[in-house]
């Protein structure tokens, strides 16, 4: 199943840029859930256990990217499709269940939904990449009063392609998708040093947003901006025009 916004670029006006975003712990304070649910998902279908879940630390930080490395390296076999769905199908279930649940503790990251509504009359388009699976990251979003409908103009995800750099140009090719605009600058925000590096390799400008050692890795990582949260807009907003300064690339019509 394919995820895609429908607000579409006919109701934004763009003269700044385009923001992507990132999902868990950069618009969803869902890290944490996101983590235990996975690591239970592989163990339950494929019988692995001691493997790490930091997830950085995989060639590719995205759900397809670490699974196909972990049956790889734990299974020691090259991953089918029938797995690879199998683990899928349980992770969104459990995603499912805990969101149910009565003790549900998802919240977005601080001013996150508010950010969104506000950044098309600055003069930003709004997009989400996440190296998530759609529909998971669809629930979670929705669960911090998110709507991928209502508050951004693309969105990509694990569905999509698997690593993250590609994930990121549908989100940029979905945003444009009549060639409307010849160019224009890009901006990824997220919070792992991984989202870092995507925006590196894409040449694009880049924004943290994290706190405790997630913003020390980011700083240490080289990022310039780390923010906590979104609760000065005006602040974020200054963040994203000074990236735009870090940024080479921008997408051309073909």
């Amino acid at each position: 199943m394919r995820f895609m916004s429908t607000r579409g670029y006919s109701q934004v006006c763009p003269t700044n840029g385009l923001a992507i975003f990132d999902v868990d712990g950069t618009l969803a304070q869902t890290n944490a859930v996101d983590e235990s649910c996975y690591a239970r998902a592989v163990t339950e279908v494929l019988g692995f256990t001691g493997f790490s879940t930091d997830w950085g630390a995989y060639t590719h930080s995205t759900d397809d990217g670490i699974l196909s490395e972990l049956i790889r390296t734990h299974g020691k076999r090259a991953p089918s499709l029938r797995e690879m769905r199998a683990v899928r199908a349980r992770f969104i279930e459990l995603i499912g269940e805990e969101s149910r649940a009565p003790s549900q503790p998802w919240k977005e990251v601080d001013g996150a939904r508010a950010m969104l509504e506000a950044l098309p009359a600055m003069g930003w388009m709004v997009a989400i990449a996440t190296g998530g699976w759609g529909p998971s990251a669809d629930r979670k979003l929705k669960c911090v009063g998110i709507s991928i409908d209502a508050h951004v103009d693309a969105f990509s995800c694990a569905d999509d392609a698997f690593a993250r750099t590609d994930i990121i140009r549908w989100a940029i090719r979905r945003a444009n998708p009549e060639n409307t605009l010849a160019s224009i600058p890009v901006v990824y925000v997220g919070d792992g040093h991984w989202d870092l590096q995507a925006a590196r390799v894409g040449g694009y400008g880049f924004v943290g947003v994290g706190h405790g050692e997630r913003a020390l890795r980011l700083s240490a990582a080289g990022a310039k901006e780390v923010l906590r949260d979104y609760r000065d807009l005006t602040r974020f907003e200054s963040a994203l025009q000074d990236s735009l300064h870090d940024g080479r690339q921008v997408f051309q019509r073909q």
